[in-house]
């Protein structure tokens, strides 16, 4: 609703409405609870900030180098070259699948299995599971352009 200009006070807890020429329909006694002041802060300071050309800061003059993203690996910690499987089991108590992860290491020619909780490579992860749905996807678009073809 627009704003609305009070024409008078109902006792304590309600007011009246100017409601004419509003184009709404509603009853113009309002409890006072319903109602908020339009001005909060009517004289509010304004601050006007200069600055020149020479105290600005550009934040893009120096880049970061490419290798500060790179946390270092601790001495229990292996780094993951690409995960090639993945097989479900069990269900957790609170009904998560639990799953396990084939992953190839770096610097390792066999795979192991790995619990999902204990991996820390969120975008091969997510990388993964991208390619295993778009594979998926394919697989039924092709069973059913096969379906089509037999009838």
């Amino acid at each position: 609703m627009d704003r609305s200009t009070v024409t008078e006070l109902i006792g304590n807890h309600a007011a009246r409405l100017e409601t004419a020429g509003s184009g709404y329909r509603i009853f113009p006694i309002v409890h006072l609870s319903k109602l908020k002041p339009v001005r909060t802060f009517p004289d509010r300071p304004k601050v006007v900030l200069n600055i020149e050309d020479d105290d600005r800061v550009d934040f893009d003059e120096e880049p970061l180098p490419d290798d500060s993203w790179d946390t270092p690996l601790d001495e229990d910690e292996f780094e993951v070259e690409r995960i090639a499987d993945v097989r479900s089991g069990r269900r957790t108590r609170y009904g998560r699948v639990h799953r396990e992860f084939q992953v190839y290491w770096k610097g390792y020619d066999q795979p192991t299995w790995v619990d999902e909780a204990d991996l820390n490579c969120a975008t091969l992860l997510y990388e993964y599971e991208r390619g295993r749905i778009s594979r998926n996807r394919f697989s039924v678009m092709q069973s059913q352009k096969e379906g089509v073809n037999v009838e």
